[in-house]
């Protein structure tokens, strides 16, 4: 079962990720493996045209196949067009330490067991034939897959309702626990005129703006503990004595406090394979009570993060543009049990 990691104001929510792509029997680009994306392989191969696998060419410039018949049906199966994006690293950014890819990553060279190279990009569909070819994914920062940040599912897929547009913010103060969170402690310096992420978002007929529109005071805030980093955009229809009442929609994201490291790039999503959950929260007509409207996917770059033992630390992060989607239909389907089996409601 799915986990989330997003943690509700009053209830503490956590997950865990999934794990790494499986492993083809013979390296991407490789003798036998299949093909990069862009249908090429390593030096002295070619991409065959029928199998969609590297193989040899003789001296004459012909293609010498692989000498392993089980081998090679093995990896042409699995370079079809549809299962290979599922897959491979090719649409996704993989957990890996930066340390195993950086010896070659970034040298303008593309080497074996790397899918791409720093400055290469390639048009949306060609990394996955459900995305729209009018954008383009680029080679992510260790070389071994794709950013899909910029990528829209074509119309046959899913499609975002609205977006969030990418941005930069540091949080300069992250506190330690959901205690000293509910304190606020830190608040006069959390408080913004501006909200950080907002959008215009039309559902039913209606129109609905992240943040709601009487709202002129936004919290924008995290706390951490041993597991997971969570974060808050509340906004309040305040009067000039500061007499405040609650404006939703709210945007919070959770992630692994595992993941956060300096110069890792992590996706947004609901699924096992995605980092860090973005959901936006209103309140069910006539209640009180929360309920999940949309979920956010996109990917989130961690420029730095300082948490000492025991203190607070600080955060700064850069966003892709993040599209926003019903949970009922997002790009990996419905995940409206995920979200019900984790513990939120959603939004009917």
């Amino acid at each position: 079962m799915n986990k989330i990691f997003l943690i509700l104001f009053a209830l503490l929510m956590m997950g865990s990720c999934g794990g790494d792509a499986p492993e083809a029997d013979a390296a991407q680009g490789s003798l036998g493996g299949i093909c990069y994306p862009n249908k090429t392989c390593d030096d002295g191969l070619e991409c065959s045209e029928d199998g969609n696998i590297c193989v040899k060419k003789d001296s004459n410039g012909d293609i010498d196949n692989p000498t392993d018949p089980a081998n090679n049906d093995s990896d042409a199966d699995s370079g079809d067009s549809e299962n290979s994006s599922d897959n491979d690293s090719s649409d996704s950014v993989s957990d890996n330490d930066p340390a195993e890819n950086e010896a070659g990553c970034g040298n303008g060279v593309k080497e074996a067991g790397e899918v791409c190279e720093k400055g290469e990009y390639v048009t949306c569909s060609e990394v996955n034939s459900e995305y729209s070819a009018s954008n383009f994914a680029t080679c992510n920062d260790y070389c071994n897959g794709w950013n899909t940040a910029n990528c829209e599912n074509s119309q046959e897929g899913a499609q975002p309702l609205a977006s969030f547009p990418a941005r930069t913010h540091e949080l300069t103060y992250l506190y330690n626990g959901l205690t000293a969170f509910e304190e606020m402690a830190n608040q006069e310096d959390e408080l913004w005129k501006s909200a950080l992420f907002n959008a215009s978002v039309t559902m039913s007929g209606e129109t609905y703006s992240i943040p709601n529109p009487l709202a002129n005071v936004h919290w924008i805030a995290a706390y951490y503990d041993s597991d997971v980093l969570s974060f808050y955009q509340n906004s309040y229809a305040c009067d000039d004595s500061m007499n405040c009442q609650y404006a939703t929609p709210a945007v919070m994201f959770g992630a692994a406090l595992s993941a956060l490291k300096a110069g890792k790039e992590l996706s947004i999503g609901i699924s096992d394979e995605n980092q860090v959950n973005m959901l936006i929260e209103d309140v069910m007509t006539n209640s009180e009570q929360d309920c999940v409207m949309l979920v956010g996917y996109g990917t989130l770059k961690v420029d730095s993060i300082n948490i000492s033992s025991g203190s607070a630390g600080n955060f700064k992060f850069t966003t892709s543009k993040i599209g926003l989607y019903l949970p009922a239909a997002t790009p990996e389907g419905d995940v409206t049990n995920e979200l019900e089996n984790a513990g939120f409601t959603i939004c009917k």
